[in-house]
């Protein structure tokens, strides 16, 4: 049997514009080819976005960051889609068919000038800022942060007076364009694309997970992705570090790594891998901004495995002397406006340690996005019990998915930093790219065949679609068999051929026997042994 050519197309979807998006989506594009970016915020950057500096060089995130998200925004081969999520997925490799929901913004985009006016007048202003980590405010309507791509404002209709009480419209008459479009609806957009790139990204666990540290109660025990903003010249303190629930500057601050993962316990037995590397920084950018303080770091294991990771810690200790204390945190309360910080120090005889803290930082567990386990079951791919996109080999085949045309970079596939993320990203963009370099794609002739028989049969398919729950590539469909008039006869299980990787699972699984995979059917199995 000769192997089967299908024609490809040659444009890519990228899910995500965190920095593994975008650096997908500007290798594909530098390469040539057509690129669908899908990101769900109002604005490119993702976690990247969001931090104050990257270790171990210290450079501000933003200012290697934001380069890139005006290239993705200007380049001629990206279709931008922001504030926009996949609503469906369908077909195979090389023919995809990608359905996009874009939100309604309740602006014109092409007529905004993002100028600002309608942030400045909203009258709105108390809600709690997503992008800074809810330590600070904004207004209803709203852009994320000043460096966001694209600069156009977005309205929170569950927060805006005229959405909720059909009055005010002060934006509207401050609108120097008249840009806002208060019955603006969600716009469905198709777009066929011979490959797909998934790199959603991460979420981190709140201090409300936590019950030995106040369950969220102490609004000075705050998570590591808070103190960027904290340390950020764009953050809500201006990049002052002070307390949130009092503003005064901490002269005692606890760093507890580990919080939540590596903890079976929480529910989370994986090593976040990052958090021993952003835990050292948070400790010297706390030193460099409050140079009389007293910097604690709790830690079980230092994990600094990387290209001088090493060294950065020991320049922690060595130069911005900071303590680093090896055991775990048992408890904090509040007292006297103090936080006590109740350890052991397991290099001393366990003995034990108790601080009082002005502000307690966690490195909290980096776990999948909320929606992670949803949006693999559309597109048709899997997942491990952490809920992380599993690639189809972790050594040969490390940003491939076993659904064909798929692909995985970034986090949402496993905890990574952000050389390794880009790293993989390009390696995504690259695998893409070896794909479409072809006018077609040509696959293995054997895969699964549901057979056919005459009527009023049709099928010896009994219907109970046992294969489709086991097919891994999710290759079983239903097709309805009806009369001349249209009503339905039957329904069978059929093999999209596109997809099956002729793996035999369904034939194996059968009950009624009426799969086999093609040129190995018991007659021709049979035939094979007759002849020797």
């Amino acid at each position: 049997m000769a192997s089967q050519p299908r024609p490809t197309v040659g444009a890519a979807l990228v899910v995500g514009g965190g920095v593994a998006g975008i650096q997908s989506a500007l290798d594909l594009a530098e390469g040539g080819y057509k690129v669908f970016l899908a990101e769900r915020a109002p604005a490119l950057g993702g976690h990247m976005a969001q931090l104050s500096e990257t270790f171990p060089t210290l450079d501000c995130s933003q200012c290697i960051l934001t380069p890139r998200m005006v290239e993705v925004a200007q380049h001629p081969n990206i279709r931008l889609y922001t504030y926009s999520e996949l609503e469906s997925l369908e077909g195979f490799i090389g023919n995809f068919k990608a359905v996009i929901r874009k939100k309604a913004r309740g602006i014109d985009e092409a007529t905004c000038t993002g100028c600002g006016a309608c942030i400045q007048k909203c009258p709105t202003k108390k809600i709690p800022s997503e992008f800074n980590a809810r330590l600070g405010n904004r207004t209803a309507i709203y852009v994320p942060f000043p460096q966001a791509v694209p600069n156009k404002p977005v309205i929170d209709r569950a927060h805006c007076t005229y959405y909720r009480t059909g009055k005010c419209k002060l934006c509207e008459r401050v609108c120097p364009t008249k840009a806002l479009r208060y019955d603006q609806e969600d716009l469905l957009v198709e777009a066929a694309v011979g490959a797909v790139v998934v790199a959603t990204g991460y979420e981190v666990k709140g201090t409300d997970f936590f019950p030995e540290y106040g369950y969220g109660r102490y609004k000075d025990v705050i998570t590591g992705l808070q103190f960027e903003r904290l340390a950020s010249a764009s953050g809500p303190t201006l990049g002052a570090i002070r307390r949130p629930s009092d503003g005064r500057e901490p002269e005692t601050v606890v760093f507890i790594a580990c919080a939540g993962s590596r903890d079976p316990a929480k529910g989370v037995h994986y090593c976040s891998k990052i958090c021993c590397m952003y835990t050292a920084k948070h400790a010297m950018l706390y030193k460099h901004k409050v140079h009389h303080g007293r910097p604690y770091v709790f830690y079980m294991d230092i994990r600094a495995g990387g290209k001088m990771y090493e060294e950065f810690v020991r320049r922690a200790i060595e130069e911005d002397q900071v303590s680093y204390i090896r055991g775990r945190v048992s408890r904090i309360y509040e007292k006297n406006g103090k936080l006590i910080v109740k350890g052991v120090d397991t290099l001393l005889n366990s003995r034990p340690v108790e601080i009082e803290a002005d502000l307690v930082v966690l490195a909290t567990a980096m776990v999948p996005q909320p929606d992670a386990e949803a949006l693999a079951q559309k597109m048709k791919i899997s997942y491990d019990s952490d809920r992380f996109l599993n690639e189809a080999h972790p050594k040969l085949r490390p940003v491939e998915m076993n659904t064909a045309g798929i692909f995985v970079a970034g986090a949402c596939q496993a905890p990574k930093d952000i050389p390794e993320t880009v790293a993989q990203a390009s390696g995504a963009a690259s695998k893409v790219i070896g794909l479409f370099s072809k006018d077609e794609l040509s696959r293995e002739p054997v895969v699964a065949v549901v057979n056919r028989a005459a009527p009023p049969m049709f099928s010896t398919c009994v219907g109970c679609f046992l294969c489709e729950t086991a097919c891994p590539y999710q290759a079983i469909e239903r097709e309805e068999i009806k009369d001349r008039n249209g009503n339905v006869l039957k329904t069978v299980a059929r093999v999209n051929q596109g997809v099956c990787q002729g793996c035999g699972t369904c034939v194996a699984l059968c009950r009624s026997k009426s799969i086999d995979l093609q040129g190995f059917t018991n007659e021709q199995v049979f035939a094979e042994l007759v002849a020797l």
